[in-house]
């Protein structure tokens, strides 16, 4: 008995609602038994003997997914080979990325030399072939185990490089020794052992995995399958120039400017996190305390006055006590007038006795107050429980995260009112006063500036810094969608675009009669006609349907897929015509008396007879160069 098998496309099972097709529930698709293409293929073709034919429709997935379709692939060859084995002719028709799945079940076959012998003609029908190409290096075409075994097998060798490599460093006198080499070379060769072991048996698997791209497959599938297909495509379907053209498509998800306002943002933080960053810094903290220490201060240069000027210190510190001491006396004895008087001449006396000492030490040690900041300084600082700290530097060594704060305000307000008020011409108590004022005012101030400047700075990063992220992301994105739009979920395999084709035969266009793709379009124009005013009507309904869940399965209810050119071929009768009369030309088939006596069988067959010289000049420069040139296309059967 002659056979018809059939392939669906992608999403098959999950087409319109009856409601959007205005049928009956559960009415089938073209490619299931009691559909209207099987109806018109019962009765338009016959077999060889005048059995009737069967239809047998094959299943799959149906995901947009090369790796479902490749696995379709392998289970429609065991059904084709069922076939095979019955020793009976078959047709095989596979509509969109059904056939895919045809295409390769074919290159299976050939790859491992079991060509399908009794398959008699094979027709894909709006198939937008995808085209593909394995990834350069073996190891990016592995599978993320594969990849982490292969790696793991590198180890071995790995450490013996390094290890090498540290006894050339250790020993020079090693580079003259024979015995050295040759020890390292048959090291290195055993050492390699199982990595070389790994790549030569992930080689194989990836030469058995990937069939498809063997030029002997190849040769093969363009000797045995060439001939017998014939692929009816109409020019405007969306699937197919969709696929075609999706390579060439430029998209941007991400302005340039799209991160530049997120990124200068972290201008607020700026200061705060540059502050804990400098006093969580030991070699900052260390450079600010040399610094000072050195350039500032002069520590070293007073070290050898440490002891006159502590001991000098230390004098004005008991005369200014025993000042403070007479001026309280002098207050407590307010009622006793006699020795108030005595209170205020012994702190008069005092006064000038403090005077002619901070002269004397003017005089002794010109750089008197420097020498003292220098010595508070180390005290406060270089030195813990009057020791120096280690190497004379801040202690802690930038670890003491206490004392970098205090070190870091202690420049902030001590320096800088040091720096901004002198003290030898404004002192007293005006120039205490001021030398607090100077820190609240100008420590704000200089601040701001800062954050002023590192908020330019940061505006100036982050909008070069976010075009580049959009050029990247845009990419990552872009390539994302049209690998998702391609169902490419293979590893090691890079999409290269869609043709009317397979990848293994020569790219053939051979669109339908333009009477027959007026019929397609004109029917799917009514379909979308329809279901345009159905959606019209259904606006509130979906305006005030409660959650998106809902609102998707809302919209579907108004949409049949009918609306596309893509998917109502099949809806066309003259359609039916073409697909019957090209089966019933194949060998073991053959047209049904009604069929050759029907109106529309002469145009059917100059139609057919077209295409069949379209996809004969497509793959002439294909078939020329192969083995055995295959026997021509059959012939439209006369009326």
């Amino acid at each position: 008995m002659a056979t018809v098998v059939t392939v669906h496309g992608t999403f098959a099972h999950s087409g319109g609602t009856a409601d959007a097709l205005n049928i009956a529930e559960g009415e089938p698709q073209w490619w299931q038994p009691g559909s209207e293409f099987e109806a018109d293929l019962k009765a338009l073709v016959a077999g060889a003997d005048g059995s009737p034919v069967e239809m047998m429709p094959f299943t799959w997935s149906a995901l947009n997914s090369e790796i479902d379709r490749r696995e379709a692939g392998s289970a429609l060859l065991r059904t084709l080979r069922g076939l095979d084995a019955r020793g009976e002719p078959y047709v095989v028709v596979g509509h969109s990325h059904g056939g895919s799945v045809i295409a390769s079940a074919l290159i299976e076959s050939v790859a491992h030399k079991r060509p399908l012998t009794h398959l008699k003609r094979w027709l894909t029908i709006g198939t937008p072939f995808v085209g593909m190409r394995k990834e350069r290096f073996l190891f990016t075409r592995l599978t993320l185990t594969r990849k982490v075994i292969f790696v793991a097998s590198f180890m071995l060798f790995m450490m013996f490089l390094f290890y090498v490599a540290a006894e050339v460093w250790d020993g020079v006198r090693h580079f003259r020794s024979e015995r050295f080499w040759t020890a390292v070379l048959f090291s290195g060769t055993m050492m390699s052992l199982p990595m070389l072991c790994s790549y030569l048996f992930f080689r194989y698997l990836d030469g058995r995995e990937l069939v498809g791209y063997g030029r002997g497959a190849v040769d093969r599938a363009q000797q045995h399958y060439a001939d017998k297909w014939l692929p009816l495509v109409h020019k405007d379907d969306e699937a197919v120039q969709g696929l075609r053209y999706l390579p060439k498509v430029q998209l941007h998800f991400f302005e340039k400017d799209f991160a530049a306002s997120m990124l200068t943002k972290a201008s607020i933080i700026a200061l705060p996190l540059l502050y804990l960053f400098v006093v969580t810094s030991p070699t900052v903290m260390l450079t600010i305390s040399d610094f000072l220490q050195n350039k500032v201060y002069g520590v070293q240069e007073f070290a050898a006055d440490d002891t006159a000027v502590t001991q000098a210190r230390e004098e004005l510190r008991s005369l200014n006590q025993r000042l403070r001491e007479t001026r309280r006396s002098a207050e407590r004895d307010g009622l006793n007038p006699m020795a108030a008087d005595d209170a205020r001449r012994r702190s008069d006396d005092i006064r000038k006795e403090l005077t002619a000492k901070r002269k004397q030490l003017e005089q002794a040690f010109p750089q008197f107050a420097d020498a003292e900041r220098a010595q508070r300084f180390k005290r406060r600082f270089l030195m813990r429980d009057r020791k120096p700290c280690e190497g004379g530097r801040l202690c802690g060594g930038g670890y003491d995260y206490a004392l970098n704060s205090k070190l870091l305000f202690h420049v902030v307000t001590d320096e800088l009112s040091a720096a901004v008020v002198d003290e030898e011409l404004i002192g007293g108590v005006a120039g205490g006063v001021l030398r607090l004022v100077i820190p609240i005012v100008l420590v704000p101030l200089v601040f701001a500036l800062i954050a002023l400047g590192t908020l330019a700075v940061i505006q100036w990063i982050a909008s070069h810094l976010s075009v580049l992220l959009s050029r990247i992301l845009n990419a990552i994105t872009l390539s994302e969608v049209k690998r998702s739009t391609f169902g490419n979920d293979t590893e090691g395999e890079i999409v290269v675009g869609a043709d009317y084709s397979p990848s293994w035969l020569e790219p053939v266009t051979c669109f339908l009669p333009a009477e027959v793709s007026d019929a397609i379009t004109d029917h799917s124009n009514t379909m979308a006609s329809q279901s345009l005013a159905k959606f019209r009507n259904a606006i509130s309904t979906l305006a005030f349907s409660e959650g998106e869940a809902d609102k998707g399965g809302l919209i579907s209810n108004y949409l049949s897929w009918k609306e596309l050119v893509h998917t109502c071929y099949f809806d066309v009768p003259s359609f039916r015509h073409i697909v019957s009369l090209a089966i019933s030309q194949a060998e073991g088939f053959a047209p049904s008396t009604a069929f050759v006596h029907d109106a529309s069988f002469t145009r059917t067959a100059a139609w057919v007879a077209d295409l069949g010289r379209k996809v004969d000049e497509g793959l002439a420069a294909d078939l020329a160069g192969a083995a055995h040139p295959p026997a021509g296309r059959p012939v439209a059967f006369p009326a």
